[in-house]
């Protein structure tokens, strides 16, 4: 800053000299608003004075408002740089407060789920024994009644799993090059029995190598699969494509389907955590598998979206950056 001085003191710079001044403070963005003052100051001392110190005949009116708008700017720099600090200031502080609430939801979520699951395995455990020992033995409708008991616990069961699963998706995260056509031939793999079950006919291109998280993204590809075979309709084989594009710095990948459709007016509603379209009767599930998908790719930094019209199959679509 007292170098700009002394070449402003042998070569009046005129206006110039704000902006030289401008960037002396603009580099103090990162200290304390109190050294940015003290800077201000010395700028405004330094600006002014030039004219004072320098008069003589030659000195016109324009050499005073030069010097005015560079104090002008000068000080506007500062405010700026007040400004910059309080909002980084208050960004920090809800950065802060938004990760304990996020670690205080997790802590809750595990707790919460863990804790359910004992009474449930408890009322599974017995529920099975009286249906061993006594199925048959009083009526009908007790017999009824136990069914309703079984069947309500193993959904409460997978609920409470699907939780826990959800959770747990974003922890011991290893970001690493991730072939997805060795992903697909584990979850075929995985989901072998299905697949042969239901003749489903699994059409895959060759799909890119990314960065990303193997254990998520064959969570994200399975849920995206097994849908595709679950919601088909009646008298249908399922044929499923799987490819991937490259567009703009981004793969944008696709799982298309011949299945029964969703309505438009749903499109936002199945990411939803525990969001069903078709009652547990028609389509077993916990109506979280999208969700986990949902989640997944937010954590790649892509998005996940749908085409799709009734009894018309659905193409879910979701980019990842490449």
């Amino acid at each position: 800053m007292f170098t700009v001085f002394i070449i402003d003191l042998v070569i009046p710079l005129g206006v110039a000299v704000g902006v030289l001044y401008v960037c002396c403070i603009a580099l103090l963005i990162r200290e304390k608003v109190k050294v940015t003052l003290r800077f201000s100051v010395l700028a405004t001392l330094l600006t002014a004075i030039i004219p004072v110190i320098t008069f003589d005949d030659r000195t016109t009116w324009m050499a005073f408002v030069n010097r005015g708008i560079s104090l002008l700017a000068v000080w506007m720099i500062y405010f700026i740089v007040v400004k910059h600090r309080i909002l980084d200031h208050k960004m920090r502080v809800y950065t802060t407060k938004l990760e304990i609430k996020n670690k205080e939801l997790e802590q809750f979520n595990y707790v919460a789920s863990h804790d359910l699951q004992e009474p449930l395995n408890t009322i599974n455990s017995f529920s099975l024994l009286l249906n061993k020992q006594y199925k048959g033995a009083i009526d009908e409708k007790a017999d009824k009644y136990l069914d309703f008991i079984t069947q309500a616990s193993n959904r409460m069961s997978a609920l409470v799993k699907a939780l826990l699963d959800y959770g747990r998706i974003g922890h011991n995260l290893n970001l690493e090059k991730v072939d997805c056509n060795l992903v697909l031939e584990d979850v075929r793999s995985d989901i072998d029995a299905l697949i042969t079950k239901t003749n489903t006919q699994l059409l895959i291109n060759d799909l890119p190598k990314i960065k990303g998280y193997e254990t998520e993204l064959r969570l994200l590809f399975q849920n995206l699969i097994s849908n595709a075979i679950k919601f088909q309709g009646e008298n249908t084989t399922p044929v499923i494509k799987i490819g991937a594009t490259l567009e703009t710095n981004q793969w944008i990948f696709f799982v298309k389907d011949n299945g029964i459709g969703i309505e438009q007016k749903y499109k936002e509603r199945i990411f939803a955590i525990f969001q069903r379209l078709h009652p547990a009767c028609e389509f077993e599930g916990t109506g979280i598998g999208l969700a986990h998908c949902r989640k997944i790719v937010d954590l790649h930094g892509g998005n996940i979206w749908l085409d799709s019209h009734l009894n018309q199959g659905t193409t879910f679509y979701f980019n990842i950056p490449a």
